[in-house]
């Protein structure tokens, strides 16, 4: 696959943590491939998914918003439902007096046996096409994996984690917590709305996340955030499914 690069340029953002992005019309319209100014390519961008990885996406988000799946879930002022799913390893929470590492309770769920497996599924295949199109960045993400994560810990064999956001629209944050030099791959899924787009201020770039996009970024880099989901038709919603490496597992039996 042949695809134009698009420099991502810095520039003094606008917004920084803590901020919640507005409306922002996207400015990245296109399938890309993304680079530094000195030519390193760091992402990539597709508005299509090839139909194999769209048929296990479109099943994991069907099985996503349905009830056989649980989900930590909040009602806004809006009237707006939020929810969210996590698959994969949970890092330590001393905090929470929760020294130890674990597997999401979700994996336990009989109801939710096809959500994992497609979840599985669409992380194996997506990181597969990533390492067709952007190798080197694949195989940079390989190599850090291998050295901070465990084998044990792992989901969709180059992940720790997953996690499924419905109608979140994140303010400016950056992901401190994630591997340094792995990436995060994102893929939206939408129905009846609008804006939900990812705003990455360091660049003024704004990724037009339409339904069935990915986006693959280094997501412990630099700041980022969504801009307001606004459903246009009742029910109306929009699905991020991310996949990520935590460095939580490091030294981890």
């Amino acid at each position: 696959m042949n695809l134009p690069i698009v420099t991502l340029n810095p520039v003094q953002p606008a917004l920084t943590i803590g901020d919640q992005p507005g409306t922002i019309e996207p400015n990245i319209l296109h399938s890309c491939v993304l680079a530094d100014p000195d030519g390193s390519v760091v992402g990539l961008f597709l508005k299509e998914l090839p139909d194999d990885l769209r048929n296990l996406v479109n099943i994991a988000d069907r099985e996503c918003i349905s009830d056989r799946v649980p989900k930590t879930s909040m009602v806004r002022a809006s009237g707006v439902t939020q929810y969210s799913c996590i698959l994969g390893s949970v890092p330590p929470k001393p905090h929470l007096r929760r020294s130890y590492g674990s597997r999401s309770s979700v994996h336990s769920k009989p109801s939710a046996k096809t959500f994992v497996r497609a979840m599985n599924a669409a992380g194996e295949r997506a990181f597969r096409l990533c390492a067709e199109i952007i190798p080197t960045v694949t195989q940079h993400h390989v190599a850090k994996v291998n050295e901070r994560i465990p084998t044990k810990w792992r989901f969709a064999d180059h992940f720790s984690s997953t996690i499924s956001n419905c109608n979140i629209a994140a303010a400016i944050h950056r992901d401190n917590a994630n591997v340094k030099g792995a990436i995060n791959i994102i893929i939206t899924k939408r129905r009846n709305s609008t804006g939900g787009n990812l705003h990455v201020p360091d660049y003024d770039a704004t990724f037009d996340m339409t339904d069935n996009s990915l986006l693959v970024y280094p997501a412990w880099r630099n700041s980022h955030g969504v801009t307001p989901i606004v459903p246009t038709y009742q029910g109306g919603y929009r699905n991020s499914h991310v996949w990520y490496a935590l460095d939580s597992f490091h030294g981890l039996e």
